[in-house]
């Protein structure tokens, strides 16, 4: 899965040649390319293709990327298969029509190198940030998250700007209501990390981000005046960059605000949070 994070990755990024670097010299790609239903085989012819499609088409989301996902997940029957639903938004740069699509492909990885790329599309919803598709009769999101029967798994960020500020949510609700801290929630059944990360920064701060890597994994556990565990998560935080929105509260924010480093301290945060911006700064995304 790795393998597929890191080929939409570089296509974001524009970077041909670490797309060609992901793919089997022998791989076969099949209705992935704009307005392109034909099958490309053997490394080179992809690298071509995908030369061409990075050349013609701009991206329209926010930072020029090309595509959101909003799942990686591997597929049961195994052998190497993995699925991957996206949505993506282009502007052909000689005509200045747009393609805005929405689906699913499938990938199978062999040997950490991408054998074959196959597409899928379904429809043209196409936001920055996508919530997991819908897995009829398979789970029910739960949103009760005191006294758990078992731990949640918590995502949060740290929203670094170009000058060195970090964005800060004060909390409407318990755990930590009225108090600031750092962007974040619950991962959602079918989510991915990165996905989820996306979906409660833009959710809480209007903000759409690029997902970095793990600044700190912990746990925070709340107990009633009885002893009995109210709240449990196990909470991992990632560095993030913004790449467009605008900064205001949503969710259960009651507010945002831009803080230094130097500043947490005026705004009451636990010692967890700064511990975690500090070791944040020491990252580069």
């Amino acid at each position: 899965m790795d393998v597929v994070r890191a080929l939409f990755a570089a296509v974001n990024r524009g970077a041909v040649d670490e797309i060609a670097a992901l793919y089997h010299a022998e791989a076969i790609v099949e209705h992935v390319f704009t307005d392109d239903d034909r099958v490309y085989e053997g490394s080179a012819a992809i690298r071509s293709r995908w030369k061409r499609e990075i050349d013609n088409y701009r991206g329209l989301l926010s930072g020029d990327h090309r595509i959101a996902i909003a799942r990686i997940a591997g597929i049961e029957t195994g052998w190497g298969w993995v699925r991957a639903d996206w949505s993506t938004a282009v502007r052909d740069l000689a005509s200045g029509v747009e393609q805005r699509r929405a689906g699913y492909s499938h990938f199978w990885i062999e040997g950490g190198l991408i054998r074959r790329h196959r597409s899928v599309v379904v429809g043209d919803h196409v936001p920055d940030v996508l919530a997991p598709p819908p897995d009829a009769g398979v789970a029910v999101r739960d949103n009760s998250r005191g006294y758990p029967s078992r731990p949640i798994t918590g995502i949060g960020a740290v929203i670094r700007q170009n000058d060195g500020r970090v964005v800060l949510v004060k909390r409407r609700f318990e755990p930590l209501a009225r108090q600031w801290s750092l962007p974040g929630g619950a991962l959602e059944v079918g989510e991915t990390l990165e996905s989820g990360v996306a979906r409660e920064v833009l959710e809480e701060t209007g903000l759409v981000v690029d997902v970095g890597p793990v600044v700190e994994v912990f746990d925070r556990i709340l107990v009633d005046e009885t002893g009995r565990v109210r709240y449990h998560y196990v909470l991992i935080d990632y560095l993030c960059r913004p790449r467009g929105g605008d900064l205001r509260p949503g969710g259960d924010v009651a507010d945002v605000a831009l803080a230094m480093p130097a500043e947490l301290a005026e705004y009451r945060v636990t010692d967890k949070v700064r511990d975690v911006v500090r070791k944040a700064s020491l990252l580069q995304i």
